[in-house]
């Protein structure tokens, strides 16, 4: 089992006074990463004082400790009235012609294009329906 997660495996640089992890993930989400917790438990620090306080269940319950507005009864309610946002025709850009093509080229692309054959007799130059060989029957019913 790889558990790197398709990271290079090596050594990563901790500033924890700065704040700084090479990974960056502690200073991209203001949460300590794997190697912070491991650079702490290395100099027996709590990893927890790196933890923002409203990342903190503390935190969290303090919101819910207030206290809420009741809403009015339903019948007290403003009518609605529909949507209000109206979108504008005249913004919109009109598609003219045929679509352009999205595909990558690639060196497959790039080999000789070969000249047409005809179906019937395989010789260059002409194709299938106007074929020199193709006899025609001239009993043929209108």
């Amino acid at each position: 089992m790889n558990r790197n997660d398709n990271r290079p495996t090596g050594t990563y640089g901790v500033d924890l006074r700065k704040r700084t992890c090479d990974c960056g993930k502690f200073q991209a989400f203001h949460l300590p990463c794997s190697h912070v917790i491991a650079a702490c438990e290395s100099i027996r620090q709590d990893y927890t004082i790196h933890i923002p306080d409203v990342f903190k269940i503390q935190h969290v319950f303090k919101v819910y400790q207030q206290s809420f507005q009741i809403l009015p009864h339903q019948d007290n309610w403003p009518q609605y009235r529909g949507a209000t946002l109206c979108h504008d025709e005249n913004m919109r850009r009109k598609k003219r012609g045929r679509p352009n093509s999205t595909r990558i080229r690639t060196e497959m692309d790039d080999v000789e294009k070969e000249k047409r054959m005809c179906g019937i007799c395989r010789e260059v130059g002409h194709i299938r329906s106007k074929c020199p060989n193709v006899v025609v029957p001239s009993n043929r019913p209108p």
